[in-house]
């Protein structure tokens, strides 16, 4: 069986599409179907020929652009739908009715989150029966012996990391009023952002803030054989999103023991119990209050940090991932073929 996995143009390397899709080309390769994973700026008619079923990944950024092939081809096509094509494209008259048709074609659309399966059926009733949520996997890469030297750290310092791409949807700079007030009270803090520049505007922006606060770093994008590492020299790992489907980079923060402190936005809200595995903040002094009581407070941090941890082992199995995507794949394989010999 051979798959061609769509993902949105312009992807980092580090990124959570990347990552989810390598993994399920590794974990569904030993029962042979083979993926083939292309960006949309790199998509070519042969790959669609190739294929005998396509998986695109967003269905405004990508499927929009996928089904008018896929239609003409007859091919089966699976969506997973994300965060923003819920709580943006889906919800704007404008991007709505190209968002749309994509759903009603897909034979079986994948979810990350009860939540996000709800607001879709309520949104498109027609995708009750096609609507399935599957739990991402947590399968990181091993954790390589570094320093906090080694990425310009100091041992003294509070780290607060955001492991995010430079852009609107990731919303880096919402962390930076609430740390500049943290700072005033404990200036040994550092706020450092790692991923890589994918917004003109706001990295102008963020420049003017590297500029103006020593306690501020941008490691640009980092290997991601090296964020396991990066993640182990955190004291607390940031996610300060508008909008998530579900965050790979907090569920590897907290797979690897650290606090983590979000956005309190669906997504974030499905995987973090406000106080029980993690901290969610609404607002600019909601921030400040969690973030300084996780440096006050060394058995609270440890307390969420390890109920973080075992909550992602319990719930985020990449062998269940890999055994619901192998059924979904047949599922769907069968039904073309019957569909072809009746």
């Amino acid at each position: 069986m051979r798959i061609l996995l769509v993902l949105p143009p312009n992807q980092p390397h580090t990124g959570g599409n990347i990552t989810y899709s390598n993994r399920l080309k590794k974990g569904l390769a030993p029962y042979g179907i083979q993926i083939e994973i292309v960006c949309l700026d790199h998509l070519k008619p042969h790959h669609y020929q190739a294929a005998d079923i396509v998986h695109v990944f967003n269905a405004f950024r990508t499927g929009r652009f996928v089904l008018p092939m896929v239609k003409t081809l007859g091919k089966p096509m699976i969506l997973t739908i994300t965060g923003t094509d819920i709580n943006e494209y889906m919800m704007k008259e404008e991007t709505r009715k190209e968002t749309v048709p994509v759903v009603e074609y897909a034979s079986r659309i994948i979810q990350l989150t009860d939540s996000c399966r709800q607001e879709l059926v309520q949104m498109v009733p027609s995708t009750a029966d096609k609507a399935t949520v599957v739990n991402l996997g947590v399968d990181m890469p091993p954790v390589i012996s570094k320093t906090r030297a080694d990425f310009g750290l100091r041992e003294d310092e509070f780290v607060f990391l955001l492991p995010a791409g430079i852009r609107p949807v990731k919303n880096p700079l919402l962390a930076c009023i609430p740390l500049q007030i943290v700072h005033q009270q404990h200036p040994n803090i550092r706020f450092v952002i790692a991923g890589p520049m994918m917004d003109d505007k706001l990295c102008e922006e963020m420049k003017d803030w590297l500029g103006a606060s020593d306690w501020m770093t941008y490691l640009g994008e980092v290997d991601y054989t090296d964020m396991p590492a990066l993640m182990k020299c955190a004291d607390v790992v940031l996610n300060t999103s508008k909008s998530e489907g579900l965050s790979h980079a907090l569920l590897e923060a907290m797979s690897l023991g650290k606090p983590v402190l979000a956005s309190r936005v669906v997504g974030n809200v499905d995987l973090i119990q406000d106080g029980f595995n993690g901290f969610l903040f609404s607002d600019t002094e909601d921030f400040v209050k969690k973030a300084v009581r996780y440096m006050e407070d060394e058995v609270l941090r440890n307390r969420l940090a390890a109920t973080g941890q075992q909550w992602v082992q319990d719930h985020y199995s990449v062998d269940n991932e890999i055994r619901m995507f192998k059924q979904i794949y047949e599922d769907i394989m069968c039904r073309a073929y019957s569909m072809q010999t009746d």
